[in-house]
């Protein structure tokens, strides 16, 4: 009797244990792919390609909210055509909250859910007001850090 008393309380100590460090690393993760998300704003916004190769996969795919499919170059090249219109107009990009909803942790694969919202006077380099869009941010983990893999936004009707 009292072996099994043992037995049980050790595989519960052991299973505690075992989920203390299984949060604990999900917390991290969580933190780390929150990081580089708040980073990656400040990147689009500043049009910096070296922080775009050190955390976007060459492999990565967006489907814009012109239903227009591209990957890591077409990337660059939106960067760089952002940073000739924001030059032109020597003014600065417009406000975009980047608000995540929800992030999920899955192994090796994080999911963001959220949206980005514009302030009232925001709008495209040709004048059009921007609108709210919904986005879903996909990571995957490579080594010992998270490379963005893939990006989906539309905009959400007013």
């Amino acid at each position: 009797m009292m072996k099994k008393l043992i037995s049980s309380m050790l595989f519960v100590g052991i299973a505690t244990i075992s989920q203390a460090q299984t949060t604990a690393k999900a917390q991290a993760d969580e933190a780390a792919v929150r990081k580089i998300e708040e980073l990656s704003v400040i990147a689009m916004n500043t049009q910096d390609t070296l922080f775009m190769h050190q955390y976007v996969s060459p492999d990565y795919v967006v489907m814009n909210p012109n239903q227009k499919i591209h990957g890591f170059e077409g990337l660059i090249e939106l960067l760089a055509l952002w940073k000739k219109s924001n030059a032109a107009m020597k003014g600065t990009p417009p406000h975009i909250e980047h608000v995540i909803d929800k992030i999920t942790i899955n192994q090796d694969i994080a999911i963001v859910m959220g949206q980005d919202v514009p302030d009232a006077t925001a709008t495209t380099p040709d004048g059009k007001p921007l609108n709210k869009r919904a986005y879903t941010n996909i990571y995957r983990r490579y080594k010992k850090s998270w490379q963005l893999i893939a990006r989906q936004n539309s905009t959400i009707c007013q």
